[in-house]
């Protein structure tokens, strides 16, 4: 058994070919409960959550079989309707058969939502969508960062899952990353390294790339410079070109 790390993915090999991808993500503080400080509804905090971890996996090119959830809320009512979230992200990807299992905490009272949700994918070791970015190529953005209460607010510029379906399939992309807490900046930074290369941005961008992307509220993706006309083609979220990788002058 072989034991990989590509960005938030862990992959496990049985195989030379095959590998089991698991990707998580937590949340806490985010629901409709007295102690939460951003007041949404228990659904919609439970599909973004899984919305992170099953975007990450989509992101690499796996295909996801498996959501455990562990929900530190009573089941009834808070619960059944996290779940009921979550149903709602697997109902999104049809193209997948996705087992669900899960917990709730029925033995002490809960005044905060929180959560932790894994998603188990699988991959052949030839589908990997990582270091196969080259000098010239362009980075994109494909949504808005938002996070907190602004992301409740402008939830129709966010990416959902069928947006993350859509861009995996645009001709030409290349690598796929989501953006998180992070910003956009440490995930173009980090596709960058991973690939030896430096990184030129576009001197004019409409927001702060070192804010918070949220519960993956947009996704860069990198295209080879003369693809970037298929971006044409692609019908969601708001695209804004970041700019391009460039040689590493220090390699």
């Amino acid at each position: 058994m072989r034991v990989e790390k590509i960005r938030d993915c862990t992959l496990i090999y049985r195989d030379t070919e095959e590998a089991i991808v698991i990707t998580c993500d937590s949340i806490g503080a985010i629901g409709d409960k007295e102690m939460d400080v951003v007041r949404v509804t228990p659904e919609l905090t439970a599909y973004e959550t899984v919305k992170v971890a099953l975007g990450e996996l989509l992101a690499l090119g796996a295909a996801p079989i498996a959501i455990s959830d562990g929900l530190a809320v009573e089941t009834e009512p808070t619960g059944k309707r996290m779940i009921s979230g979550i149903k709602k992200a697997i109902a999104e990807l049809p193209d997948y058969e996705i087992a669900l299992t899960g917990s709730c905490e029925d033995n002490m009272p809960t005044v905060q939502t929180g959560a932790g949700i894994t998603v188990i994918g699988l991959i052949q070791a030839k589908q990997i969508k990582y270091q196969i970015t080259r000098p010239g190529d362009r980075a994109v953005l494909f949504g808005r960062p938002l996070y907190g209460e602004n992301f409740s607010k402008q939830l129709h510029l966010a990416l959902q899952l069928p947006d993350f379906t859509a861009i995996r399939k645009i001709s030409g992309l290349l690598e796929m990353v989501p953006v998180g807490s992070k910003g956009i900046a440490y995930e173009v930074l980090k596709i960058a390294e991973d690939n030896g290369l430096g990184f030129e941005w576009e001197n004019q961008l409409p927001f702060d790339v070192k804010q918070s992307g949220g519960p993956a509220s947009c996704c860069v993706g990198t295209i080879p410079e003369a693809e970037i006309a298929q971006l044409e083609k692609y019908t969601g979220k708001q695209i804004t070109e970041l700019g391009r990788f460039i040689k590493n002058n220090l390699r």
